[in-house]
């Protein structure tokens, strides 16, 4: 319930008690949606998510900068004193009240955003229109603001029940409802149970609802009745307590991702088996037919000398029928063969159903096994499955972590990064470790790869972001030049680059670090240098 109104009426009041008096020294953004406010105090960094689906505001004990790809945002607040710390009083809108200016976090569904007033003008964090930016200036502007517990007055809600209060203050929200309902047990009003669990906020001791049968988790209040639970943890402030409900739901939620990972590719590999058990259960219900061509070959063979392969088909006398001597057999014939040679294949396909039915019978076992132990996963999964068993479990059907693997936006700030006419990505390898990263990991089938002919030097990608559109001759160039540049004839005249797609670009095993072969490859001579349209983004 972090995103209800008296959640964050009693977490203002927390802000304030923390806040006042301190210094904000820079306020930044380095992860999308997330507004850092680092302040004098070394152990108090604020912590604002503009996320629509997880608004919050936050206070941090300790934070780590990142040295690059950060923005600084609302300068002007610089060196700035927090006076205080308020809420309206009926709305999901808190105010940070400094000497210079003041900012607003407003919680708004997809248009939750933080705002700066100063000097009589708005500036958003997330960008806004101006005519929209005037318009919620003058709201926020005519909100009411206090700095206490917003109790309602009983005169203001006697004798109406939750879903009339609802209506009337719309910012009460669902979970309060739910609760009223959830303790309307006993003959007392909806307004007295309302007034009642607005207290326990002001008052009780916040907790974390954790149901680990459903991997669902909830923030709340010790006397909360709403919250299915199979452990309640309690907190002496709501700031610790979300502090824990931000980390400990991150690792459920990255627990119940993994789940579902894991149960979707069982499922997959179930119905498989079962199409395959089915299959290899056929074979082996059949049995193998060795014995049967067996006794047709050497019925070939005895009557050698009396057949001959001028029709398809030829009659036997079958001696190996002990139970009725004059039985006949009719034996196919392959006419472009000998009769010896009919014999010989009837032979071959002895040997080959005895092999095949062996084979079936084993992989039916293996097969089974491997159901079986699947279908154990499948009911760990549905149990209460610790985080370790989770990752055995990965581990032994060989599923990624995603978590762990590296996105491109990790990887690309490992490289330098420059942009030709505002449009083109060229990465360049920074040594032999980081040229193999470069061209084996990060760079795309259909990129463009260069390297200075014949000298050593950095691999140099050009990342081709629509492949139905060709790369004008001038940039590859352009991406050329950069490949000389970064290389040992950094200070020749005309340089030799080789180039080509990156699917012409192996890697084979036991090269040195950074060597690769090309299974194609152009040449451009160009002169080693940055050129003027090439932007230097980041190292």
């Amino acid at each position: 319930m972090y995103k209800n109104y008296y959640f964050l009426n009693r977490l203002s009041l927390e802000l304030k008690s923390i806040l006042v008096d301190k210094i904000i020294l820079s306020i930044f953004s380095q992860e999308k949606d997330k507004l850092i406010i680092q302040t004098n105090s070394t152990d108090i960094w604020i912590e604002i998510s503009v996320n629509h689906n997880e608004p919050y505001i936050n206070i941090r004990s300790r934070f780590s900068r990142a040295k690059k790809n950060t923005v600084e945002v609302f300068n002007q607040l610089k060196n700035s004193v927090i006076k205080d710390v308020l809420i309206a009083n009926d709305d999901r809108i808190i105010k940070i009240v400094t000497d210079l200016g003041n900012l607003i976090f407003a919680i708004r569904g997809k248009y939750t955003n933080v705002y700066l007033i100063f000097e009589n003008s708005m500036h958003s964090f997330k960008n806004e229109d101006i005519d929209v930016l005037a318009e919620q200036q003058n709201e926020f502007n005519s909100k009411s603001y206090i700095s206490n517990f917003n109790f309602l007055s009983s005169n203001l809600i006697s004798n109406k029940d939750i879903s009339e209060i609802r209506k009337e203050f719309r910012f009460v929200g669902g979970e309060i409802e739910k609760e009223v309902k959830a303790r309307n047990v006993s003959n007392k009003s909806d307004a007295e149970i309302f007034l009642t669990v607005i207290k326990d906020i002001s008052d009780k001791d916040p907790a974390v609802f954790i149901d680990e049968r459903s991997n669902v988790m909830n923030i709340g209040f010790k006397s909360f009745l709403i919250f299915s639970h199979s452990k309640m943890e309690t907190y002496d402030n709501v700031i610790v307590a979300f502090n824990h409900f931000l980390s400990q739901n991150y690792q459920l939620q990255d627990k119940q991702n993994r789940i579902k990972k894991v149960t979707s590719f069982i499922d997959k590999e179930l119905k498989r088996l079962s199409s395959r058990l089915n299959n290899l259960l056929t074979v082996t219900e059949k049995g193998s037919f060795e014995s049967e061509y067996n006794k047709i070959a050497n019925l070939l063979l005895i009557n050698l000398n009396n057949l001959n392969n001028s029709n398809p088909e030829v009659e036997l006398e079958d001696i190996y029928n002990v139970e009725n001597p004059n039985a006949k057999i009719k034996i196919k014939i392959n006419r472009t063969l000998t009769i010896q040679k009919n014999a010989n294949k009837y032979f071959e396909s002895a040997r080959d159903s005895k092999l095949n039915y062996e084979k079936s019978k084993k992989l039916y076992s293996d097969s089974k096994i491997q159901f079986e132990k699947l279908q154990s996963y499948q009911k760990l999964l549905s149990e209460n499955i610790s985080f370790g068993d989770l990752g055995k479990i990965m581990k032994e059907l060989n599923i990624k972590d995603e978590n762990n693997q590296k996105s491109d936006s990790e990887i690309t700030i490992k490289f330098k990064h420059y942009l030709i006419e505002q449009k083109y990505h060229v990465f360049v390898g920074k040594d032999s470790q980081n040229n193999d990263l470069l061209t084996t990991k990060f760079a795309k089938q259909n990129d463009y790869w260069f390297h200075a002919r014949s000298v050593s030097g950095s691999h140099v990608v050009l990342r081709v972001e629509n492949t139905k559109e060709a790369i004008p001759k001038h940039v590859l160039k352009n991406a050329a030049s950069l490949a000389a540049y970064h290389s040992k004839a950094k200070t020749a005249g005309i340089v030799p680059v080789t180039y080509t797609l990156k699917k012409y670009v192996v890697k084979r095993r036991g090269m040195p670090i950074g060597q690769v072969s090309l299974l194609k490859e152009e040449v451009l001579l160009v002169k080693p240098e940055i050129p003027e349209k090439a932007e230097y983004i980041t190292e």
